[in-house]
């Protein structure tokens, strides 16, 4: 019964007993519709016998005629049949009582018929207990056709009622019927239909539902919320695998960075220790506070990495896109520079706060970068601008003056595992993963490309109420 088939099987097993037993009822009072009818048939003989009986008893009275005689004789005994033929009938309509009057009413009558007919008869006195009698057996069979008219009125009023009751019963089905679909498919199913739209726009999203009911949509929407915690779970691996091809991409960046520091640090060690009594204790400190400097600054190349492979995923905080951006730049620089490629920052000084991922976002720069350099294998400049966008949103775009895209690649530019590149140089995730942080922040992206010109893509993220204006 929880299942959705069952429900349908016990609802169609309710609805065609419904209709047997209207079916059922229609049949039995059409019968005895029928019966009534059949009946009141002969009730009507039974009148016509008593009012022809009557007619003969008139010229019998008055001009005492031997062949009216023999027909109110023969009439009577059909009186008599008719009776005997209708006992059943007339009790179940008049009960017990009323035969026995009609009995002894028809009994009187044949006697004062024959006492009226015999030889001195006529006398005025018999005549009128006669006509008081006939007058009776009249009264009584037209009471019977009027209470059996009555019966098959009631009889056709019932049978009209079952057509009106099987209407109103097709409205309430109708009603169930939409309602159960409506609810119980229909419902459910929109919001299949919008949370799978969500998920081609990469936004795993679960379904909030009814969890306690137990029927076929339930346990599809708890199969849909489970794959989509996996994709979640999957899409997240990916922008980790991502961060670490990206770090891959510019190791020979980082290990300059790193070297230089490391370097200075064991030149300055060397010096220290070859140093002699001539050297004064201001230039030790000095030499043991560029250590500590040049200790910090291969620690900060190292805090950087960190945490821009953390895997934990962080949840909605207050950013300053102006720190987003310094990092980013900061894990990149080495590889700007051995690329030949210079950056031009134009960072808007009114800039609001965003509320979104940290890590994400730098991690959508850092792909929009590296594409970037990609498309300038012989050197160019990036220009990195951020500011107000349309309706008081934040506005980043990344601009270069590389190869560009062409127009027939543009409609597929963010679609998982698209790329333009050769194999070796990249898997088509980069710029899937981008609008995916992006569409995750609540914001949109937009890129325009000149073939042989460059590109630039435009990023635009929603400003809270309360994002409050940093200023440099």
């Amino acid at each position: 019964m929880k299942t959705i088939r069952g429900k349908i099987v016990v609802f169609f097993t309710l609805c065609l007993a419904v209709a047997g037993v209207l079916a059922l009822l229609y049949y039995q009072n059409a019968l005895s519709l029928r019966q009534k009818i059949y009946a009141i048939e002969r009730f009507d003989d039974l009148l016509n016998d008593v009012l022809e009986l009557r007619r003969y008893e008139k010229n019998i009275v008055f001009f005492r005629d031997a062949d009216s005689l023999k027909e109110a004789m023969a009439y009577l005994k059909r009186v008599g049949d008719d009776y005997n033929g209708l006992k059943e009938d007339i009790r179940g309509i008049t009960g017990s009582k009323a035969p026995l009057v009609f009995e002894k009413n028809l009994a009187n009558y044949r006697q004062i018929l024959d006492a009226t007919i015999a030889p001195g008869g006529g006398d005025p006195l018999h005549e009128e207990h006669l006509r008081a009698e006939g007058k009776s057996l009249v009264d009584f069979a037209q009471l019977l056709i009027q209470k059996k008219r009555h019966r098959i009125d009631q009889a056709l009023k019932r049978v009209l009622i079952i057509p009106l009751a099987s209407i109103v019963f097709l409205i309430v089905l109708a009603f169930v019927i939409s309602r159960f679909v409506t609810t119980g498919i229909l419902k459910p199913l929109l919001l299949l239909e919008s949370a799978t739209e969500k998920v081609a726009r990469e936004t795993f999203t679960p379904i909030s539902y009814e969890k306690d009911r137990k029927d076929e949509i339930t346990h599809l929407i708890a199969s849909f919320n489970k794959m989509v915690a996996e994709l979640d779970s999957r899409q997240e691996q990916l922008i980790q695998s991502r961060k670490l091809a990206a770090i891959g991409t510019f190791t020979s960046g980082i290990a300059h960075e790193l070297n230089n520091p490391l370097n200075n640090i064991a030149l300055t060690a060397e010096a220290l220790i070859e140093s002699d009594a001539e050297t004064s204790p201001e230039e030790i400190s000095e030499m043991l506070d560029d250590i500590l400097t040049q200790s910090d600054r291969a620690s900060q190349v190292v805090k950087n990495l960190l945490e821009f492979s953390r895997t934990e995923r962080p949840t909605f905080s207050t950013i300053d896109i102006r720190e987003v951006i310094d990092r980013t730049l900061s894990l990149i620089k080495n590889q700007l520079a051995v690329d030949n490629i210079r950056i031009e920052k134009d960072i808007a000084p009114d800039l609001p706060t965003i509320r979104g991922k940290l890590q994400d976002l730098q991690q959508a720069l850092v792909n929009l970068l590296l594409n970037a350099i990609q498309a300038m294998p012989s050197g160019g400049v990036i220009t990195l601008h951020a500011g107000r966008g349309p309706q008081g949103r934040l506005k980043i775009d990344v601009s270069d003056t590389g190869t560009g895209i062409a127009p027939e690649a543009m409609e597929r530019i963010f679609d998982p595992f698209y790329t333009t590149k050769s194999a070796n140089q990249g898997t088509g995730l980069g710029l899937s993963i981008v609008y995916n942080i992006v569409r995750t922040h609540g914001g949109s992206i937009d890129v325009h490309s000149d073939l042989g010109r460059g590109t630039t893509f435009s990023i635009v993220l929603p400003v809270p109420a309360d994002g409050k204006v940093t200023t440099t």
